[in-house]
């Protein structure tokens, strides 16, 4: 299934800043019902945030 999507971003600084922080927020909650979804023990939930926690950290300095 292809979905195609018109985005109009905001002209304003201020208002791109809010809608990346929007869009942000709404990754991290999609990623955090995707865990809740799998049903890890506690354990297995705290290894797989930091695995991910990791990753990030990487790819910002990869990309910075």
């Amino acid at each position: 299934v292809i979905m195609q999507v018109v985005v109009h971003y905001p002209k304003s600084a201020a208002a791109q800043k809010a809608l990346s922080k929007n869009i942000a927020e709404i990754h991290a909650q999609s990623i955090i019902n995707r865990i809740k979804e799998m049903q890890l023990s506690e354990e297995d939930t705290k290894k797989l945030i930091t695995m991910i926690c990791d990753r990030v950290n990487q790819s910002e300095c990869i990309h910075n």
